[in-house]
């Protein structure tokens, strides 16, 4: 009589670098788009041979893929949630202490990509063992990779908003190390406060090394400025707008400082003057944004005309 060996179905396990997550990304800082980074992270032992694996970033049509890295050699640590690291070379110069990724990206995304697009980690092959797709419903492109790393093989929907540029913080996976996919749009969200990105090694970067900057009011003349750090803007005498600011969006506006002139002697009231354009025609300036139905006091009207006859 035969005897029939019954096992027990379990999942795959690869001592290679199929089971990764893509961790956190990072599309800019401070609104520096050069400033860029990706954190992998392992979702199983032994999965540090990533010398086989690639990242590229896909455009909000899921097309016109640009290689990101292409990586060429294994990592050290292969632990279950062992970190590997790449970043732009801009990216160092924003962190605290300056980080030491594993990978260099060959590529950024592009800029174009930031707003709606994709990044798939997978082979050399081409077998995409994770997707982080972003921008909601205008990102149109395939949702789909390999069900190593999701029940279903569909990552989507994306995450609603975009890559985030603007200020210090991150898009990061929410779930532990071991777990799958479920959706991109479930699974991830903004960091809370500063990104912090890890290497291989283990050792840990705050994002937020380069001052904020942003647009700054020079309210006497009208003049905006961007990029500008708060204590330069305000040591000038200027108006600071906010971090990230531009001269579209500084509230109040940044206008020319006009208003309305009184030309006493003859009654005659203009607006949209500069100041020192009225009082050196020898106007009265009624304050800035002020007009001839306003100016206090009012201008008088002009003198009669009395004809003798």
């Amino acid at each position: 009589m035969g005897l029939l060996v019954v096992t027990a179905a379990t999942p795959a396990s690869y001592a290679t670098f199929h089971l990764m997550q893509i961790e956190q990304v990072i599309g800019g800082v401070n609104g520096d788009v050069t400033a860029q980074a990706i954190q992998l992270r392992m979702r199983s032992g032994f999965q540090n041979f990533v010398s086989a694996a690639r990242i590229r970033a896909w455009d909000a049509n899921g097309m016109n893929p640009v290689m990101i890295i292409d990586m060429t050699s294994n990592v050290m640590n292969g632990n279950l949630g062992d970190r590997v690291l790449i970043t732009s070379p801009g990216f160092p110069g924003v962190t605290t202490p300056t980080a030491m990724p594993d990978f260099t990206m060959t590529n950024l995304i592009p800029p174009s990509y930031l707003a709606a697009g994709s990044l798939t980690f997978e082979s050399d092959t081409g077998i995409i063992y994770w997707r982080l797709s972003w921008g909601g419903a205008s990102y149109t492109g395939s949702t789909t990779g390999s069900i190593t790393n999701d029940i279903d093989g569909d990552f989507g929907p994306p995450f609603p908003g975009p890559l985030p540029t603007m200020d210090t913080r991150a898009l990061v996976f929410l779930g532990s190390a071991s777990a799958m996919s479920t959706s991109n749009a479930a699974d991830y969200d903004l960091t809370v406060g500063d990104a912090v990105f890890t290497n291989n090694a283990g050792v840990s970067f705050t994002v937020g090394g380069g001052t904020p900057t942003g647009a700054c009011c020079d309210d006497a003349t009208g003049t905006c400025n961007e990029g500008v750090t708060q204590a330069d803007c305000e040591g000038g005498g200027g108006r600071y707008g906010g971090d990230n600011s531009t001269c579209m969006t500084i509230d109040p506006a940044c206008v020319e400082p006009t208003g309305a002139c009184c030309f006493e002697t003859t009654g005659i009231c203009d607006e949209g003057l500069l100041q020192g354009d009225c009082e050196s025609a020898g106007g009265r300036f009624g304050g800035i944004g002020s007009t001839c139905a306003t100016i206090d006091p009012a201008c008088p009207p002009p003198p009669l005309s009395i004809s003798l006859e």
